[in-house]
């Protein structure tokens, strides 16, 4: 009697019988795994909040989160590991906010929790497709999933191509060229592909002959990469021909004391209503010291020989009847020195929304060539967008375009600038402490892809100069200077033809192609399972 109780017992507890897949082996395995889980997690998340792209990120953490973050979701029940890999994206996205002080815009918050489910979607895709797969194509499935997510992301959420991991790598140029051919996405698909490899290697225990043959590829395609970036830098170098361009932002003391002025009194001159409504003449002298001092430093750099002259984004502030008489104040200064100057100044209109983000373009002639309003303001800028059209015009230079800050994180508007045989572009500028770097490592990426030098004056910020292949030639940091001012000899030519300036998007549009054929795969895997002997509760 005691017999039988004790296999009853037994039998009790393994159900008749062990279950598949919960043997003792099993279950010791998951028991080991479970504290191998969490020290997997802790690690990739911490790499994950060096990765993202921020003033402070590392370059190589993008490269190794992942692998962590995959084998931890690969090691744990998909309805545990994902929705876990999804809060550490999240957390990144939230100590990105807090850095840059985006946090405390709601609209913004709203797209970037959106962005950390995109983000999840990739390691979803591994765990649920990829990890049913043994052979070395199933390291495709994340890299082209992440692709996809950034492609859709930049298309649909209307906020820029933010979220790219490939941004993380602006200072590597030999990478960076590949976005000659792919735009920065196929820097991010690299970038993730090592990752997938590096887990699928390691899933094997790294043994040499099990891993061999995906080794070899992935090594060989890295090495092609890299390689035919190394023979761009080199042999498509720029010319010896350059011109001189300075990029000019007023000093602090002109800053402070119209700060000081449009704060007086209690009035808040400093909201574009008030400024529109108040005396003329008490606004015209609040204003005056920036408009003044960056003139004078217009003249002051063409004086030393600079031939392009690009001032800040809104730095100077102007009442639209006043308009006329700083534009003609440019102009003799651009026909006594023959230079051209790219000014930019927030345009304060007596209707609502009281204030328009414009570039006016002053030639040698003292003509305005263009005038410019911002395509893409921010959630911050309550102002009404322009139309989106490129303003280019020829000079001995090579033809020259102005967009406007953050017009140059959507890549399709500077797309329009490549198909006019822009050779340099202009990009005032103005950001923030905490953001200060990320506009100016991003802007290395357009240049590459679409062949065209830029200089992006960046007042509270960064401002650079750089040549069609992200080479930076000027940089002048606002935060380490009582007076921003870049200098840079940037090439003269006419614009590179670059493969993605011709075939646009083609790569993520592949990569999302594949993205549907994964999902494809996920859903037969799924029907297949159902209905193999034993399940749904059925028994063989």
């Amino acid at each position: 009697m005691l017999g039988i109780r004790e296999r009853g017992r037994a039998g009790a507890r393994g159900g008749g019988g062990e279950a598949p897949g919960r043997g003792p082996e099993k279950r010791a395995r998951t028991a080991r795994d479970r504290p191998a889980g969490r020290w997997l997690w802790g690690v990739g998340t911490a790499l994950l909040l060096l990765a993202v792209h921020s003033n402070w990120h590392l370059a190589a953490a993008a490269w190794l989160f992942p692998v962590f973050l995959l084998r931890y979701a690969r090691l744990r029940p998909a309805r545990h590991g994902l929705p876990r890999v999804g809060y550490a994206l999240g957390l990144a996205q939230l100590v990105w906010l807090i850095s840059t002080g985006m946090v405390f815009v709601p609209s913004v918050v709203a797209v970037f929790a959106v962005l950390a489910l995109v983000q999840t979607l990739p390691f979803a895709a591994d765990r649920l497709v990829a990890a049913r797969a043994g052979s070395v194509c199933s390291t495709l499935v994340f890299p082209v999933v992440l692709v996809c997510g950034e492609y859709l992301f930049t298309r649909l959420a209307g906020f820029g191509d933010y979220g790219a991991l490939g941004f993380t790598q602006h200072a590597f140029l030999p990478l960076v060229q590949l976005a000659s051919v792919t735009g920065v996405y196929g820097v991010s698909f690299v970038v993730a592909w090592t990752a997938s490899v590096a887990h699928w290697a390691w899933q094997r225990g790294f043994r040499w002959p099990e891993i061999r043959r995906g080794a070899v590829v992935w090594a060989g395609v890295l090495a092609l990469v890299l390689g035919a970036g190394g023979v761009r830098l080199v042999y498509c170098a720029p010319t010896t021909e350059t011109v001189r361009v300075a990029g000019i932002s007023a000093g602090r003391a002109a800053e402070r004391a119209t700060e000081r002025a449009l704060h007086t009194a209690g009035e808040e001159l400093w909201r574009p209503r008030n400024l529109v409504r108040a005396d003329p003449r008490r606004v015209r002298a609040a204003l005056a010291p920036v408009t003044d001092d960056l003139v004078a430093a217009t003249d002051r750099e063409a004086r030393a020989g600079a031939r392009i002259v690009v001032w800040p984004e809104t730095q100077a502030r102007v009442l639209a009847n006043d308009r006329q008489r700083l534009l003609g104040r440019v102009a003799g200064i651009a026909r006594k020195r023959q230079v051209y100057v790219n000014t930019a100044f927030a345009l304060h209109i007596p209707r609502p929304p009281y204030v328009r983000n414009v570039a006016a373009l002053v030639t040698p002639e003292g003509k305005v060539a263009w005038t410019y309003d911002k395509t893409h303001p921010t959630p911050m800028e309550p102002m009404t967008p322009g139309e989106g059209a490129v303003p280019v015009t020829g000079s001995p230079y090579g033809r020259l375009a102005t967009v406007i800050c953050y017009d140059a994180d959507f890549p399709g508007l500077m797309r329009r600038a490549a198909d006019q045989g822009t050779a340099l572009i202009m990009v005032p500028a103005n950001d923030w402490a905490g953001f200060e770097s990320l506009h100016a490592q991003r802007a290395v990426f357009r240049s590459v892809e679409y062949g065209y030098a830029m200089v992006r004056q960046s007042v509270h910020g960064v401002a650079t100069a750089m040549d069609h292949q992200g080479r930076i030639r000027g940089l002048a940091d606002y935060f380490t200077a009582d007076r921003q001012t870049l200098v840079a000899e940037v090439p003269v030519q006419p614009r590179t033809e670059t493969l993605y300036s011709r075939t646009g998007d083609l790569f993520a549009l592949l990569c999302t192609g594949g993205t549907l054929l994964v999902a494809a795969l996920g859903v037969r895997g799924r029907r297949a399972r159902a209905g193999a002997p034993g399940a749904g509760g059925e028994r063989p």
